[in-house]
């Protein structure tokens, strides 16, 4: 989940409200994204959501690891799955967006291969805003 501190309680609520709602859920799967429960074992111990890919790009919409368990490489397991999805779907890279303040994530991801893109702001309602970067990855590493 969002992390306090990067952006606001009141933008956690209201991202909460929207993207992580059960009718939400039900109807992303309904459209053909793909949400995988991350495993430790038997425990779950985060989740990612996979856009449908077009034919060139997959779109990691969402990748999250219960903070008492990052560091432990699940982070980075989690990402290396997504890369082989993507290429056994033929696409060519890989995409996401990730916070500008969110340090910790972003070095994750340029570990993992991923460069920064460009710099977006979106509007994201409620008077909210996503300041991030889009990052992206070749799925021929």
């Amino acid at each position: 989940m969002p992390i306090p501190g990067i952006i606001s309680v009141e933008q956690i609520e209201y991202m909460l409200d929207r993207m992580y709602a059960t009718e939400v859920i039900t109807k992303e799967i309904h459209a053909g994204t793909c949400w995988e429960l991350i495993r430790d074992g038997e425990e779950a111990v985060g989740s990612c959501l996979l856009a449908r890919p077009t034919a060139a790009r997959l779109r990691l919409h969402k990748l999250y690891i219960q903070v008492e368990r990052h560091g432990q490489g699940l982070g980075r397991a989690s990402l290396n799955h997504v890369m082989e999805i993507a290429a056994a779907l033929g696409a060519q890279e890989v995409s996401l967006f990730v916070n500008k303040k969110n340090q910790k994530a972003i070095r994750v991801y340029e570990r993992a291969g991923f460069a920064i893109a460009e710099s977006v702001i979106n509007e994201f309602g409620g008077g909210f805003v996503m300041d991030d970067y889009r990052m992206a990855a070749s799925c021929g590493r």
